[in-house]
């Protein structure tokens, strides 16, 4: 038995000369944390014994003063309060004390006097008041969402407000009453305090100790953290280019640390314990507060990952499935089928094949939460239903887990007519069977039914984005351009006309994705559409210039842009791989560049000497006007957008002078800006 239970056992008999020696000891011994001290007396109370408490703790005070340990002596002046009915005295010791703790403070005075502490206020709301005042005192740190990193640099005790500067809003006025719901104190030496004060100390520790570095955030934050949020709140630590393989390295490190708990099913969060036993009475709150499948879902994860958790749980898991398994079988049987997997010997009230008997096993097969325990199931059909294959398919079609899916069409495999009816039922009424189509999309990217890529099913493909929620992605991996080619190459017209017209009404089709589709569609049927004649006019230099703007895009940007996408793939997670979505949005903006030249190159005109009229003002001369106000002169020469050059004044035969220009001949006056010109001469520039 330990000192301090020795001591507890001392109060509960109430031999206090022992208990004063025993005290003693404890005291001089620094190690004892406050909250053994606190039990012993808490033991006094019990036992009716108070008075000898007081003296106690004001040895343990005295002790933590002469040490100059003032935030425990504090804390034991607290503790004093609930042995003494005179607390005047103990006011002022309190008062001291905060004093000591918060010599700097500048509103300190106000704080007391608006808190009550030193007159005759109720005592512990007195205190109450002083610490909130306190915790958002000058120079505290704190952390708000919207603004980021935060620095008290006044308050206003009368009207219980603090200004507060964050990083993305200065002099911010914040009542306390708000500021206790939205503010996250940060402490000195904290990742947020070090991210903002002292950053090269953070960007060390993310080349020396990482996990360290996460485990340091983790901790000043109360919920958990995705793998997105961490890497945000990394942004300035680790380099951008190099953030998405950084993590990938630490993220396996970490989910092994014993002080790291993952959740979540389609997003990771990482939470920091303190210890295995935090994390064991973190999982075992969870899965009390979960419903009956998530239960189970919990359990599974224990009995492979936290074999002492599952044995803690394991007698309510049991009992669940006793009182459930009438009137949700499914979770019973899952339960059930679980213990048979792991070996553990189990008293249920019911058994398999009752259950599966008396409710049929398609009607519990969706039921069920493992995709292991659903598997076998589905060998039971296959074994024992005669009319196994239709039961299969009203589960295809039925079922909206992806992954049971897969075993479903495995098993239906050798049923390859009833399989092929299910395909063309999932691809026609894909609004009615929006997680079979996905699953069946995923197949086509995969290449396993090429039969689906033709130009027949092409229109009713693109026109489920409009009412398919969530596979816009999968949809436009299938249709890349050069599948897109592929299956226009083979197009009649009327089909090639049913696909243009699914791809110029489709409400989710980028426009750039159109006029990349329509282009294509065109080179094989041009007779589908009709061009208005357009023409940019341009020089023999000036169209050399834009056709080496192209040739450097094709031969040197793209291809170094495919190896940026290439590098960035290897950093992995693409959802949250920044670097990998920079390099594909430059890949968008240098297609779109090559579009926009290539239409402007086929669009061009080159303009000769022999075609330029010098008789009238024409694209290819230069004019001489006359300002008839003042009699100055000035020139424009009219050539085509790309030889446009300010500082020598030539101008785009498009730009509204040149418009004004075209057509008129020597002599004649015309008005630019509002001021009157006369053409004294035309000639050619070219």
């Amino acid at each position: 038995m330990g000192i301090s239970d020795t001591a507890k056992q001392a109060a509960r008999d109430k031999d206090f000369v022992k208990l004063e020696d025993l005290w003693t000891e404890m005291v001089l011994d620094e190690s004892i944390e406050l909250a053994s001290f606190f039990e012993v007396c808490d033991e006094l109370k019990k036992v009716r014994a108070s008075e000898p408490a007081l003296p106690l703790l004001e040895m343990l005070a005295d002790q933590h003063i002469s040490n100059k340990t003032y935030a425990k002596a504090l804390e034991v002046y607290k503790k004093m309060l609930y042995f003494s009915k005179q607390n005047t005295e103990l006011r002022k010791c309190i008062i001291d004390l905060y004093r000591k703790l918060f010599p700097e403070s500048i509103h300190f005075n106000e704080y007391l006097d608006i808190s009550g502490l030193n007159n005759n206020d109720p005592i512990f709301k007195a205190i109450a008041k002083l610490d909130e005042f306190l915790k958002y005192d000058v120079g505290k740190y704190f952390y708000f969402e919207r603004y980021g990193f935060g620095e008290v640099i006044d308050t206003i005790p009368a009207k219980k407000e603090i200004i507060i500067d964050f990083e993305k809003k200065k002099r911010h006025f914040l009542p306390l009453i708000v500021a206790q719901g939205v503010l996250i104190p940060v402490t000195k030496g904290s990742f947020l305090h070090l991210k903002y004060k002292d950053i090269s100390t953070l960007k060390q520790m993310s080349q020396e100790n990482p996990v360290q570095l996460i485990k340091i955030m983790l901790k000043d934050f109360s919920e958990p953290l995705s793998a997105s949020q961490i890497k945000q709140n990394l942004d300035v630590v680790v380099e951008k280019k190099q953030l998405g393989k950084w993590w990938e390295k630490v993220r396996k490190k970490l989910e092994k640390d014993e002080n790291i708990k993952v959740s979540g099913r389609t997003a990771r969060l990482y939470t920091y314990l303190e210890s295995n036993q935090d994390k064991d009475v973190l999982e075992i709150v969870t899965f009390k507060k979960a419903d009956f499948s998530e239960k189970y879902l919990l359990a599974e994860e224990f009995s492979k990952k936290a074999p002492g958790v599952f044995e803690k749980i394991l007698p309510e898991l049991v009992k669940i499935a006793n009182r459930i398994h009438d009137r949700d079988p499914g979770v019973a049987l899952d339960i059930l089928m679980l213990c048979e997997d792991i070996g553990v010997k189990v008293n249920f009230t019911f058994s398999k094949e009752s259950l599966l008997k008396n409710k049929g096993v398609e009607n519990i097969i969706l039921h069920l939460n493992s995709i292991k325990h659903q598997t076998n199931l589905l060998a039971l059909i296959k074994q024992n239903e005669p009319d196994s294959a239709k039961i299969l398919q009203r589960l295809m079609l039925t079922s909206d887990n992806s992954k049971f899916l897969e075993e479903v069409a495995k098993h239906l495999k050798s049923e390859s007519d009833i399989l092929k009816e299910v395909y063309y039922t999932i691809f026609s009424f894909s609004k009615k069977y929006p997680t079979q189509y996905q699953w069946m999309l995923k197949r086509i990217q995969a290449g396993r039914l090429p039969e689906y890529l033709n130009p027949s099913f092409l229109p009713r493909l693109i026109d489920s984005l409009d009412y398919v929620r969530g596979i816009k992605g999968l949809v436009l991996k299938i249709l890349t351009l050069e599948s897109f080619d592929k299956i226009i190459a083979k197009a009649n017209p009327d089909e090639a006309k049913r696909i243009l017209e699914a791809v110029n009404t489709s409400r989710v089709l980028e426009d750039y994705k159109q006029k990349d589709y329509a282009r294509i569609i065109e080179y094989y049927h041009p007779d589908l559409f009709v061009h208005e004649v357009d023409v940019i006019y341009t020089t023999e230099q000036a169209l050399k210039k834009k056709q080496d703007q192209l040739q450097q895009i094709m031969t040197v940007q793209i291809p170094e842009n495919k190896k940026e996408i290439s590098r960035a793939r290897e950093f992995g997670d693409l959802s949250e791989n920044f670097e990998y979505k920079i390099a594909r949005e430059k890949q968008a903006q240098l297609y779109e560049k090559v579009r926009i030249i290539e239409n402007e190159l086929s669009k061009a005109q080159i303009i000769t000497p022999g075609a330029v009229d010098i008789n009238k003002v024409s694209i290819g001369t230069k004019v001489m006007l006359k300002n008839l106000p003042d009699e100055k002169q000035t020139h424009y020469t009219i050539l085509g957008p790309w030889d446009t050059d300010l500082e020598k004044n030539i101008i785009s035969n498009e730009a509204p002078v040149a418009q004004a220009l075209l057509g008129h001949a020597p002599g004649e006056q015309i008005t630019i800006n509002k001021v009157q010109y006369e053409i004294v001469r035309i000639e050619k520039a070219i």
